[in-house]
């Protein structure tokens, strides 16, 4: 069983990474049907995005899981959540009858399996079984980060957005578009398809090309020394701005970076007599999604794009009005 619990709690620990890149408190939790180990429900924080105090990842993950196993009941299946459960999620496990809860770090402050309290000795009519400290010092690790860098960062949005006007500037989106793109797409698309991407669409020849004859613009994001992401864009003639390119390396994500770039690109419509910011996203690129809905962009469309070479580009379109 102890592999098994490692494989689940990196699943779990797979969407807290995504909850922290948009700068929620990192916590995920998967729900397994213990009969064929299949993942029937997940979650991650989602309590800024939707301004709920019910979406904790617990929550999310019993309520997915009970629309995939067609009623409330989940007997026979475990929760693995990274973080000890909060009073509501204790109740959440108890009312949904989950047969055995795997988390991994304690939580002094709230946590109800036994560090405050243990809702699950009450003499309520259903005990699951308990396991804490599973992958505990993985899953304190990216809670401390989370926090760490929150203070580190909270009085000190100094990113810099500097236009890409010389050929050695483009040159280093490219090397950044190489690093993020093997980091982002590793889990959405093959390496063949990153690689054949990059070459069409971010190699130095197709930027300067976007640059010199297509009307895109592109800015490095600069923070303390470092280029930590880039982004381009171009004005289309229906009165909106396209975004083509918003990337951000891994450890600078979750600490608003984006939304500063959102906020320059909305003053950028304004003064260009612009009503709209648009945009393509890979629909399996979650922590994009979440992020981009945070920040007011809305669904608008879909579609499926032949790239050649037997790829395609499965994306949604999202909006922001301006």
């Amino acid at each position: 069983m102890e592999n098994t619990d490692l494989y689940y709690m990196r699943k779990a620990l797979e969407l807290a990474e995504i909850a922290a890149s948009n700068g929620e408190i990192p916590v995920g939790a998967v729900v397994v049907k213990n009969s064929d180990g299949a993942i029937v429900g997940h979650g991650y924080n989602r309590r800024e995005a939707d301004r709920c105090a019910l979406s904790h990842a617990e929550m999310l993950a019993v309520s997915s899981a009970c629309k995939t196993m067609g009623g409330w009941r989940l007997s026979g299946c475990t929760l693995y959540v990274t973080l000890e459960p909060c009073p509501m999620c204790s109740g959440a496990i108890i009312n949904s009858r989950i047969e055995r809860v795997v988390f991994g770090a304690y939580d002094p402050k709230a946590g109800s399996a036994g560090s405050v309290t243990n809702l699950f000795e009450f003499e309520y009519n259903h005990h699951p079984n308990i396991q804490g400290g599973v992958m505990k010092e993985e899953c304190e690790k990216i809670l401390r980060d989370f926090f760490q860098n929150l203070r580190r960062e909270k009085n000190s949005l100094d990113m810099k957005l500097i236009e890409v006007l010389t050929d050695e500037q483009l040159k280093k989106v490219a090397v950044l578009a190489n690093e993020i793109w093997h980091e982002c797409f590793k889990s959405i698309i093959s390496c063949s398809q990153i690689d054949y991407m990059l070459d069409k669409f971010q190699s130095f020849e197709a930027m300067k090309k976007q640059t010199e004859q297509d009307g895109y613009r592109y800015y490095l994001m600069h923070k303390n020394g470092n280029h930590i992401g880039y982004m381009a864009f171009k004005h289309e003639g229906d009165g909106r701005l396209f975004l083509s390119k918003i990337y951000i390396k891994k450890e600078y994500r979750g600490m608003g970076y984006a939304g500063q770039a959102f906020r320059f690109l909305s003053e950028h419509c304004k003064a260009a007599g612009l009503n709209a910011v648009w945009l393509t996203v890979n629909k399996h690129n979650y922590g994009a999604i979440a992020a981009y809905e945070k920040s007011g962009f809305k669904k608008i469309g879909e579609a499926v794009t032949d790239i050649g070479n037997g790829y395609v580009m499965d994306d949604y379109f999202y909006q922001l009005d301006v």
